[in-house]
């Protein structure tokens, strides 16, 4: 972790693409045993928006959030402030029209308010079509892809 930040904060896509593309249960149980530690611990939170973008899809996924997430980080006050901050400075972060990257400034302000480190697959965005790496950047906030996190976390991928 870096500059004082205490834990982690996961995006949708940190969850989605680990879960679907690298690090399949059947092939790395050690990964989601550790995910299910580390939030039980309060080094990982998942913002409630996360949950509400899971929970769109009835897949594995959504099943094992349902029984191994023990708690999911509210959207408080802090919270509600931050993202109002960060779309007013980045207002393209979430589209309304296709209601894509919903959960995106609430991880980020989650991240702001607990001062964790986000995770997050996305490509680094552009001030056209912003990304969390892009906002995080811009804002002085640490952001890692899944394979920092696993090092960072010192997560093991066998069970």
């Amino acid at each position: 972790m870096t500059d004082g930040h205490e834990g982690f904060c996961l995006d949708t896509s940190a969850l989605i693409n680990p879960w679907n593309i690298f690090y399949a249960p059947d092939v790395a149980p050690g990964y989601w045993s550790s995910i299910q530690r580390l939030i039980a611990s309060g080094k990982v939170v998942v913002s409630e928006e996360v949950r509400e973008e899971i929970e769109k899809v009835d897949d594995g996924l959504r099943a094992w959030t349902r029984t191994n997430v023990a708690r999911w980080h509210p959207l408080s006050d802090e919270v509600q402030v931050a993202v109002t901050e960060i779309m007013a400075k980045h207002p393209r972060l979430v589209d309304n029209r296709t209601n894509r990257s919903r959960a995106d400034p609430f991880v980020i302000a989650t991240a702001i308010v607990v001062k964790a480190v986000v995770v997050t697959t996305e490509g680094a965005g552009s001030e056209a079509r912003p990304t969390i790496p892009y906002v995080c950047a811009r804002m002085n906030i640490p952001c890692v892809g899944v394979l920092d996190f696993v090092r960072q976390a010192q997560i093991r991928l066998s069970s």
